[in-house]
């Protein structure tokens, strides 16, 4: 026989594991400047509110001088003027919370936040690029991209990747390969198998021995 409150216990459970779920599953508008509008599936444009909940393949766009903010399944996203983003994917799959976006026009901003228990697919399309986050933020307005904590991967419409790290900046161009980020590190390495003496630091490379007399090398890169 269960008891009541065994039972109590297990709804409680289901509706929490449920709320987890559920709050992955939203896109909710946060904050709004000047004109923002909004597109249900298959409905007309409708101007924005603050609280409102976004379903999937709903699109969002601002005006001029405008700026939307949206909480999309934890994290947070903030459009520029002029942009528009369409909800592609917002759920939970095996334990990987996945947000694919399409941007056809305009910049955002993106703060990505995991959940305790779940991995994040986070990933932002536009006509020439696929910005894929392995950290925490970007800006990118599909050409240009900006990381500004961790690492982020910039594809472009070929499949060829790089990783732009905290600080850097990634750019494409067509179908050429995306320049910036790490290819452009590799790029600007200098490197020597120079191991004589103490300390000598010429050449932005620092080159020592240690106590057993076995080389050591400093490899340094130049933005």
């Amino acid at each position: 026989m269960i008891h009541n409150k065994t039972v109590i216990v297990i709804i409680l459970i289901i509706v929490l594991a449920a709320g987890t779920v559920f709050s992955q599953n939203t896109a909710v508008v946060r904050r709004i400047v000047g004109k923002v509008e909004i597109q249900r599936p298959g409905q007309a444009w409708l101007p924005a509110e603050v609280g409102m909940e976004l379903p999937l393949r709903a699109t969002i766009s601002t005006g001029f001088n405008s700026q939307a903010v949206l909480e999309v399944g934890g994290s947070v996203l903030t459009l520029r003027a002029l942009t528009r983003i369409r909800i592609d994917e917002l759920e939970v799959r095996a334990n990987v919370a996945v947000t694919g976006l399409s941007m056809p026009v305009g910049r955002i901003r993106a703060e990505v936040r995991s959940t305790e228990g779940l991995s994040t697919d986070f990933r932002v399309r536009s006509p020439v690029s696929t910005a894929a986050v392995r950290g925490t933020g970007f800006d990118n307005d599909g050409s240009i991209l900006n990381c500004f904590d961790d690492i982020t991967d910039f594809i472009n419409q070929a499949g060829i990747p790089t990783k732009v790290f905290k600080g850097e900046t990634g750019k494409i161009a067509g179908l050429g390969p995306p320049s910036g980020g790490a290819p452009q590190r590799l790029k600007n390495t200098t490197i020597s198998p120079y191991t004589k003496g103490a300390d000598d630091r010429r050449g932005g490379i620092s080159r020592f021995k240690d106590e057993l007399g076995r080389g050591r090398i400093l490899v340094n890169w130049t933005n």
